[in-house]
């Protein structure tokens, strides 16, 4: 699509000429001869850039401007004039003006502004686009969790989005933490600023420091240049830490005093550099055994811990396997272009059964790996990873195992039968509790209580 410019002039031999010149360059020209005329057409017609003389017959540049601007402030206007003075190039910078030429017109120039407010107003355009589409993507609509765990889940993090509270996220890995920790972003009130995403775990003890805070010029051998560091580029937005429980001791009490403070030194640096930056942490690991080993700081954990989130592990939310196993194979089918609608009861059983200990991540690579394998439109068992399957077989013979087990007492061997068959009844019943308490002669009430005390 060519790019639309919006041209007003009031001489026609000049509007006709510059709009010949550059409709050549490939634009889409609208010629306008006076501001009634441009009022009507910016009303109409959505444009990147206005090129306008500064002296219409029916008012004054500066003033159709200002109500241009009202209307669609992302728009360019350049202001061309045959009077130009330094006052008046100053109050059209100050009214949002890009640019200002006086003529007559140096056409290679004009090219040059023009190109350049026609490149940043595309820039504008698509980071528009990118943060609508991040704002749907990480809409907690997006984010499959029909379970009441992840339901308390989403309403607690609509409760603190708006705030600028910090949020721990604690869970297993491939529990979808990250996911929480990008909607809480794009929930709250910074949305429109930076996210700043880290892995501590990710980089060298050695360079976390500098990408976490910059470093000045010659503050290390290979320092050339000044680097900003991530809370500095995410002044104004948020900055995630991932794997927290694994940032060395000696940058913990510098993270502590940003917390405390809301600033900073670069490595090698001597300037406070202060910081509005809201802090989301995330870890898989227990930060209070870390502590009863002296490799986390007391101090930095409560300072972290002020609106715990904990994620619950897939095999405790079993209702969300069968939702998160249709977009997964929606995904994955439109990802490669294949017909393939849905999957077999028997395998949705076998994923039902499975304990999942890579959670939500190693859902999505199985089924990403039978959508490549199945050859029909429905995922059958014999798509599906080889592991699942021998997982059936295998614990099909569990309850064996533990009656075998002479270091279990009878209590404990009860207790583990009774966990399988209420597994299995609820696998059968595509984890409906009604149907599965009928099945095994219990009340609801009864299913629930059991449900909860073995974590199913």
């Amino acid at each position: 699509m060519k790019e639309q410019v919006l041209l007003v002039e009031d001489d026609i031999n000049t509007l006709n000429g510059l709009a010949e010149i550059l409709e050549e360059e490939g634009l889409d020209i609208t010629k306008s001869k006076n501001a009634r005329q441009a009022k009507t057409a910016i009303r109409k017609g959505a444009f990147d850039v206005v090129l306008m003389d500064y002296l219409l017959p029916d008012e004054d540049g500066l003033s159709l401007s200002k109500i241009i601007l009202e209307e669609q402030p992302d728009i360019k206007i350049i202001m061309m004039t045959a009077f130009g003075t330094v006052k008046n190039a100053v109050n059209a910078m100050k009214m949002g003006i890009y640019d200002y030429l006086t003529k007559p017109i140096n056409l290679d120039e004009l090219l040059i502004i023009l190109r350049r407010a026609l490149k940043e107003r595309k820039l504008i355009s698509e980071n528009k686009q990118l943060k609508s589409q991040l704002n749907q993507t990480y809409r907690f609509d997006n984010i499959i969790g029909v379970s009441g765990r992840m339901q308390e889940i989403f309403q607690k993090v609509l409760k603190v989005a708006n705030s600028d509270a910090t949020v721990l996220i604690r869970g297993e890995s491939g529990t979808g933490k990250e996911l929480i920790a990008r909607a809480i972003h794009y929930q709250s009130r910074r949305k429109d600023k930076t996210l700043v995403e880290i892995n501590c775990a990710s980089i060298p003890e050695n360079l976390l420091e500098s990408e976490l805070f910059g470093h000045e010029k010659g503050a290390f051998t290979g320092a050339h240049k000044m680097k900003k560091g991530k809370f500095e580029i995410a002044d104004g937005g948020t900055i995630f830490l991932d794997e927290i429980g694994e940032l060395p001791m000696s940058l913990q009490a510098k993270l502590l005093r940003v917390l405390q403070e809301r600033r900073f030194n670069r490595v090698g640096g001597v300037e406070n550099i202060a910081v509005d930056v809201r802090l989301i942490a995330a870890t898989n690991a227990a930060l209070e055994k870390k502590m009863q080993e002296g490799q986390f700081r007391e101090d930095l954990y409560f300072r972290l811990n002020v609106i715990p989130i904990l994620m619950p592990p897939l095999r405790e939310r079993l209702e969300d396997i069968g939702p998160l196993t249709d977009h997964f194979i929606e995904k994955y089918a439109s990802k490669d272009q294949r017909n393939i609608t849905g999957i077999e009861e028997e395998a949705r059983k076998i994923l039902m059964a499975y304990e999942w200990p890579g959670n939500v991540r190693e859902l999505e690579n199985a089924i990403e790996n039978a959508v490549v394998m199945c050859d029909g439109q429905q995922i059958l068992p014999d798509d599906l990873p080889a592991y699942l399957n021998a997982g059936k077989s295998q614990r099909s013979t569990l309850v064996d195992h533990v009656l075998e087990d002479n270091s279990l007492s009878y209590r404990d061997k009860l207790e583990a039968c009774e966990r399988e068959i209420i597994k299995q009844a609820l696998v059968e019943a595509s984890n409906n509790k009604t149907k599965a308490a009928k099945k095994l002669g219990f009340t609801l009430r009864t299913l629930r209580n059991k449900a909860k005390k073995y974590s199913l």
